[in-house]
């Protein structure tokens, strides 16, 4: 009886659990450094700021809004949500106006 090639076991279902408010929204403007340790991604996440100073004029700083550090894997599913939200920014016109101010996927 000749060996039946094996096939790989379908992946387990995605469960995603709403944790409702107790998830941090993170705001940034810029990625103010990355790199890796220990094979995994390092981002340091910054925000513009504006502060005011005595003269009338204004500074402008970064500061640190998060730090995100992850797997290679988990920063391939990130860039690949980031790259489908872009085009989803990428629409005409038209048909954005016919949706909702947001929408998610």
């Amino acid at each position: 009886m000749a060996d039946q090639p094996t096939k790989p076991p379908p992946p387990a279902p995605l469960i995603y659990e709403d944790t409702g408010a107790s998830a941090p929204l993170v705001y940034f403007d810029i990625i103010g450094a990355y790199g890796t340790m220990n094979g995994s991604i390092e981002m340091e996440l910054a925000t513009r700021i504006l502060v005011p100073k005595p003269d009338g004029s204004t500074e402008v700083k970064f500061i640190s809004t998060g730090r995100l550090r992850c797997t290679a894997n988990a920063a391939t599913n990130l860039r690949n949500g980031l790259d489908a939200a872009l085009k989803m920014l990428e629409q005409p016109e038209a048909k954005t106006m016919a949706i909702a101010a947001s929408k998610l996927n």
